[in-house]
C-alpha cells in the first residue's frame, strides 16, 4: 500500500433510481468497491471524512438511509431487510458484481442483515461500534420495556408531526434534546441540539422502526462460521453498548475476526474526527488489516 496521502481524496455525490428509493449516494476513491451503510439520523456531510479515509483503499460508496437526507423513504415500513435489498439493488446498479462492506452503530444491524442476504459476493466486511443484537443494550429490563413503550407512541403520525414542531422550536429544543438523552441514556457530547432540528417526519419515521429493531434483533447462528475477513473495532468503554456481548456476537459469526480494542468515552465521537485524526489514529491498523486479507 502506498503511504497515506497528505489531502483527502475527491468526492462527489449524486442520485441513483432504485426499485425501492432514490438513493442520494456519496462517492470517493479508487480501488475495489466499499459500500458504507449509515446509521441512525446520517447524513453524507457527517461521514465524509470517514469515506474519505477508507477511499484510501477503496472505491468507496456511502449513500444516505431512505428518508434521510435527499434520499426518498420506502414506501413500506422502514426495515432493515428493505436496507439489505436495497443494497443489493445499489450494488447491481453500480454494475459491482463483488464488493466490501462497512457498517458503523446501528449500521451494524444493517451492514450484518445485508451481510446475510449478500455473503457470496462480498469479500470483506468492517464493523465499528456495531449494534450486533438487543442483548448488548446496557440497559435494565424496565429500561427497554419504558423505552419500547415511548417507541410505540412514536408509531403515530400525528405524535411525529408534533415531535418534529417541538424540534424546531427554539423555545422548546432543550426540553426535547433533555427527553431524548434521559430516555435513551445517550451521550451529552451527540450534538443534538443541531441534529433534531433538521429531521423531518420521515426521519422520524425511520428512526422509530429503527429503535424498535435495536430492541428487538437478535441474529440467528449459522452452524458453520463465515470465513469472510472481518475488520472489529470498538472502545472497551463504549456507554451505549456493551463490548464483551458485541464482540462475543462477532465471534460467534465469523472464523476469521480482526479486532481492535479500542479506549474512546464515546460511542460516537463529539464531532466527526478529521481526515488528519483518522489518519493518526487508524491508519496502519487498517492498512496491516488489508494487507493480511488481501
Amino acid at each position: 500500500m502506498s503511504v497515506s496521502p497528505r489531502t483527502p481524496p475527491a468526492h462527489k455525490t449524486y442520485f441513483v433510481d432504485l426499485p425501492l428509493s432514490r438513493l442520494h449516494v456519496l462517492e470517493t476513491g479508487e480501488g475495489a468497491p466499499l459500500i458504507m451503510v449509515p446509521a441512525t439520523i446520517s447524513e453524507w456531510e457527517d461521514w465524509l471524512t470517514l469515506a474519505q479515509f477508507m477511499a484510501q483503499w477503496f472505491k468507496v460508496y456511502f449513500f444516505e438511509l431512505p428518508g434521510h437526507g435527499q434520499s426518498t423513504p420506502f414506501s413500506e415500513k422502514f426495515s432493515s431487510h428493505h436496507v439489505a435489498e436495497l443494497v443489493e439493488q445499489l450494488t447491481n446498479k453500480l454494475g459491482l458484481e463483488r464488493f466490501n462492506l462497512m457498517g458503523f452503530s446501528f449500521g451494524g444491524i444493517l451492514a450484518m442483515r445485508a451481510f446475510q442476504r449478500l455473503s457470496h459476493r462480498i469479500d470483506r466486511l468492517v464493523l465499528i461500534a456495531p449494534c450486533l443484537g438487543k442483548s448488548a443494550l446496557p440497559y435494565s429490563d424496565s429500561r427497554l420495556r419504558m423505552i419500547n413503550r415511548v417507541v410505540r407512541q412514536f408509531e403515530r403520525p400525528k405524535l411525529q408531526s408534533g415531535f418534529v414542531k417541538f424540534v424546531r422550536n427554539p423555545h422548546t429544543i432543550s426540553l426535547a434534546v433533555s427527553a431524548v438523552q434521559k430516555i435513551g441514556r445517550l451521550e451529552r457530547t451527540i450534538p443534538l441540539k443541531h441534529k433534531l432540528p433538521r429531521i423531518s417526519v420521515s426521519t422520524i419515521s425511520v428512526l422509530t422502526a429503527q429503535i424498535n429493531e435495536i430492541l428487538t434483533t437478535e441474529f440467528d447462528v449459522e452452524p458453520q462460521k463465515y470465513d469472510t475477513p472481518c475488520y472489529f473495532a470498538m472502545s472497551i468503554y463504549d456507554p451505549l453498548l456493551r463490548f464483551d456481548t458485541t464482540l462475543g456476537i462477532a465471534e460467534n459469526h465469523f472464523g476469521n475476526l480482526n479486532t481492535v480494542r479500542l479506549t474512546f468515552p464515546f460511542h460516537q465521537p463529539p464531532r466527526p474526527f478529521t481526515f488528519e485524526e483518522l489518519n493518526d489514529g487508524f491508519y496502519k491498523t487498517v492498512d496491516s488489516f488489508m494487507r493480511v486479507n488481501a
